[in-house]
């Protein structure tokens, strides 16, 4: 019949009408579901991974690190030394072999360089250098010219180009650090001095034939700076029981007479040598003396060699056998004043005579003010009345002995002579 509904499309409308039902009653709910969701999301964004942040902490393991600062120098082999050679003797300042080994010739030739160039000549060839000598304006080697074949001979005294090329010379390997003027007076004496000493020359401050070939030639050195006594090293003891050998040289010795103004001290003596430092303490001390109105200062000795030592002991020992003593007693008397060869502390150069011109030094005011003041000054009076025994020498009050600061104040403090001092007595 087409007017009664078949029980399986009845069952079918029941649900359809159960489902509307149903959405109409959580319709409400989930509306407002939604509207705190949505709340919630504008209130709080999705966080995202802090990338900066990783990179900075975790480091890219693929990265290469940046490379350490080159440093050729002494010792140094390889690649880049021979890079240097080539280009040091493509310049003309390299004259060895290129071998990749940075010894004393590739030392030169970086100095070279370097001085030409007026970088910190210290041989080293660090970024610096190397940037200077590897761009475009590098300049080729230009050798110091060699004097006039008139210069044959330099002294004191002299003047004109011969001896301002000398100066120049002299002062571009750091021998001589005063004005190149031409003029050969003390302070160029002096540079020639210590480059002879420095290059195993007769040391005369006389430039002539074998000074000049090592003076200009390409392989002169640079000087050696003499470094400032350590005041935490003990002072050197000189004497009979600690004598020196027949080959002992001081290091730096200058002549007095080149280094100490005439109006400060008199130098008796135009081949009084000593110690540099101790010289310039010696001056200090004379010029404070000046100040308190003590003037009258004079220099009778100072450096002695073992062979002049000698010398002067034979002929002490020779006074008293023409005075008829003994061989043994002549020697014995000697040795009273005069020390034998090696054991004198004017070996070190570091131990003076002070005099008065014309007049015995005990009880001048000169004498007074030294005894008081020259351990303020690295200086010790080194045989002192009450110290025979222990010294073996009678008292000198004219000669001193630098032994730097703070030993010598300590000393006077303590009055202890030099041999209670180190402990040796």
């Amino acid at each position: 019949m087409r007017g009664r509904f078949r029980p399986v499309t009845l069952i079918l409308w029941l649900v359809i009408i159960a489902g509307l039902i149903g959405v109409a009653m959580t319709a409400p709910a989930l509306q407002d579901a939604r509207q705190k969701l949505q709340i919630e999301l504008s209130a709080t964004p999705t966080p995202t991974a802090n990338v900066s942040s990783m990179l900075l902490i975790t480091p890219d393991p693929n990265a290469t690190p940046a490379p350490t600062a080159l440093l050729l120098k002494l010792g140094v082999k390889g690649d880049e030394v021979t890079k240097l050679q080539n280009r040091l003797k493509e310049l003309g300042y390299y004259e060895g072999d290129v071998d990749g080994a940075y010894g004393p010739g590739t030392q030169d030739a970086v100095i070279r360089f370097q001085t030409q160039h007026g970088l910190s000549a210290d041989g080293i060839a660090g970024e610096g250098t190397r940037s200077a000598l590897y761009s475009s304006s590098a300049q080729l080697f230009q050798p110091t010219p060699t004097p006039t074949a008139a210069a044959s001979l330099l002294k004191k005294g002299d003047n004109g180009e011969a001896v301002k090329q000398m100066q120049a010379r002299l002062k571009e390997l750091g021998y001589y650090n005063g004005t190149v003027d031409g003029d050969f007076g003390g302070g160029t004496e002096e540079a020639v001095r210590l480059f002879q000493r420095q290059n195993n020359l007769d040391v005369d401050g006389v430039a002539a034939k074998m000074t000049f070939a090592a003076l200009y030639s390409e392989s002169a050195r640079q000087v050696t700076i003499t470094p400032t006594p350590d005041p935490n090293r003990m002072p050197i003891l000189v004497n009979r029981d600690h004598p020196v050998d027949s080959s002992y040289e001081p290091d730096d010795l200058v002549l007095l007479k080149n280094v100490i103004p005439s109006s400060v001290a008199a130098v008796k003596g135009g081949d009084i040598e000593g110690d540099r430092t101790a010289v310039n303490a010696m001056i200090d001390m004379f010029r404070a003396a000046h100040q308190d109105g003590v003037t009258n200062w004079q220099i009778s000795a100072g450096y002695r060699s073992y062979r002049y030592q000698q010398k002067l002991f034979d002929r002490q020992v020779q006074e008293y056998l023409d005075q008829g003593f003994s061989q043994a007693n002549a020697k014995s008397a000697t040795r009273q004043t005069v020390a034998d060869p090696g054991t004198s502390e004017h070996h070190t150069g570091l131990a003076f005579d002070i005099t008065v011109p014309g007049t015995i030094f005990k009880g001048t005011p000169e004498q007074i003010w030294l005894h008081k003041h020259c351990w303020d000054y690295g200086f010790v009076i080194r045989y002192q009345e009450d110290k025979e025994k222990l010294t073996g020498y009678i008292a000198e009050c004219w000669h001193i002995r630098y032994v730097g600061l703070p030993h010598s104040q300590d000393m006077r403090d303590r009055n202890l002579c030099l041999e209670e001092y180190l402990g040796v007595v």
